[in-house]
């Protein structure tokens, strides 16, 4: 995939969310480039990160969110999903701090142990972004 096919597969998702977020949270890495052009693509000016990290079968989130969320619509964003299981806690943790939670992404696969509420479609095999081909097109050259 490239750039320009990231983006326009990243439009047609923002095309399909019916619901006005107050705020976007992407979940680092991945999910922080889409989040970014949903963000400007439905007008959302508050955009936040998470980090989940991944220990094992175990994952626990590294920082926080200190805006207050209580009461808001937060759009949480991943460029896709494997398993789930890294939204599915990051989507509690947000609903623990009171927010209303919608989750997106471009794909899942059949491993998947939660739907998002918004995705494109699902696929076999972990997809290659624009930004991982660049990362290892760097790492090659030094």
């Amino acid at each position: 995939m490239n750039w320009e096919e990231f983006d326009t597969e990243t439009r047609k998702l923002a095309g399909m969310v019916d619901y006005q977020p107050d705020i976007i949270v992407g979940i680092a890495r991945g999910g922080m480039v889409p989040a970014v052009i949903l963000s400007k693509s439905l007008g959302v000016k508050d955009t936040f990160t998470l980090l989940v990290k991944r220990a094992g079968e175990r994952r626990h989130i590294v920082n926080d969110i200190t805006a207050d969320i209580s009461g808001k619509n937060i759009l949480l964003v991943e460029d896709m999903i494997e398993t789930g299981r890294g939204l599915l806690l990051a989507k509690q943790h947000l609903e623990g701090k009171g927010a209303d939670v919608k989750t997106a992404c471009l794909y899942i696969m059949p491993i998947s142990e939660i739907k998002p509420d918004y995705f494109l479609t699902t696929v076999s095999e972990v997809m290659r972004f624009p930004w991982s081909h660049n990362l290892v097109a760097s790492r090659d050259t030094h």
